[in-house]
């Protein structure tokens, strides 16, 4: 899919410290995929013992973070 990267993303992302490279990994070949609100998708990958999550609606990207959370978020889905 060609991603829109909104300009919040873009933010996100450099107050975060997220690499670009990381977030198309996790695009390409998350570990999984939940459904968020509304027709969002959350695109999951477990990433130096934590895990990376980013949020989508179409094509657009919405937003990206980090957590701890594993379990709590990769259960989400079952």
């Amino acid at each position: 899919m060609d991603w829109h990267w909104t300009q919040h993303i873009l933010i996100q992302m450099e107050e975060r410290e997220i690499p670009k490279d990381l977030v198309e990994m996790t695009l390409e070949s998350p570990d999984n995929m939940v459904k968020g609100k509304k027709s969002r998708m959350i695109y999951q990958k477990i990433v130096s013992g934590k895990l990376l999550r980013v949020v989508t609606e179409g094509d657009l990207l919405i937003t990206v973070y980090m957590t701890e959370k594993i379990r709590k978020y990769m259960e989400e889905g079952d």
